[in-house]
């Protein structure tokens, strides 16, 4: 008996070690990726370098009185920066995802050829974005494919990238396409959640495809379609198409405010205590934001 419980001991101890060295790596990651690094950057925010050459700072709001200045400054490109960021996020809130939730519905209904329409939304996925990237500026340059396509009656620029008054609808065309296939997972496994017996009933009282879809199919699957869009709007502000696989250095007129970030922490000019502040900025501008979606979706859900 005595020996069965220190069998029994022992093997708990060595339970108990093992799933403690298991946690220790994502343990530490969590604090110094996610805890010290966003706790530094706040206490960046309020830094103030004095170039003396030593490489010292003050403490002080000089990097929050820059960022609102940037809001006044109607002569600042900062605008056309949060224009393009807002661009960026409507076009993937409300073009991508209902697309993506239509999309998915039909492949859900099995009609003719889902199966090869399920693996062209999910082609840029699989693939690198760097390859597809490729492969769509090639199609749409000059000499390509759409060139051939709509002949010489139809003039087309040299090139849609490195010109500004093409450029952001192009990046746009081209998030329409890679990203439908992002939310495929989520939306295909909710709706394969559904009741079978929800959708026959729908069915005997004549509800056609549209109507099942809206009446039927998203009341169901809300709970994973509302924490979709609530996730999509916590990056209100932080949401950017594939800048720097099209225009790297943001001279046509497709620069968001993260990929402004970027820009101010890299390089020999580059200005963390001003990124640091304008994130810091937007993180509160987008908290109210959050709780009203949040509050909404859960409204919606419990109706």
């Amino acid at each position: 008996m005595e020996n069965t419980k220190i069998v029994k001991k022992e093997k708990n101890v060595s339970n108990n070690i093992f799933i403690i060295v298991m946690l220790i790596v994502p343990i530490i990651s969590f604090l110094f990726f996610y805890v010290y690094i966003n706790f530094n950057s706040i206490l960046l925010a309020f830094q103030v370098p004095l170039y003396d050459g030593l490489g010292g700072f003050e403490i002080g709001l000089q990097n929050f009185e820059t960022v609102i200045k940037q809001f006044t400054n109607t002569d600042d490109k900062f605008f056309s920066y949060l224009r393009n960021t807002l661009i960026y996020f409507s076009q993937d809130t409300f073009i991508n995802m209902p697309l993506s939730l239509i999309i998915c519905y039909f492949i859900y209904k099995k009609i003719a050829l889902s199966k090869v329409l399920r693996v062209i939304i999910y082609l840029p996925i699989i693939m690198t974005p760097t390859i597809v990237s490729v492969l769509f500026k090639f199609m749409i340059e000059a000499g390509g494919p759409l060139q051939a396509i709509c002949g010489t009656n139809i003039a087309l620029p040299n090139t849609f990238i490195q010109d500004e008054q093409y450029a952001l609808k192009t990046i746009l065309t081209y998030s329409i396409y890679s990203g439908l296939g992002a939310r495929f997972v989520l939306f295909g496994g909710a709706m394969n959640s559904i009741d079978i017996s929800v959708i026959e009933a729908g069915k005997l009282d004549g509800v056609g495809p549209f109507r099942e879809l809206v009446s039927i199919i998203v009341p169901c699957i809300w709970p994973t379609f509302g924490t979709m869009l609530l996730i999509s709007f916590t990056g209100v502000f932080t949401a950017s198409g594939p800048s720097l696989l099209f225009d790297p250095d943001g001279r046509f007129g497709t620069m968001s405010i993260s990929y402004w970030i970027y820009t101010k922490t890299t390089g020999t000019g580059s200005q963390p205590e001003l990124a640091s502040a304008t994130g810091l900025v937007f993180t509160l501008l987008g908290l109210p934001i959050v709780f009203i979606v949040k509050k909404l979706t859960k409204i919606t859900e419990g109706n």
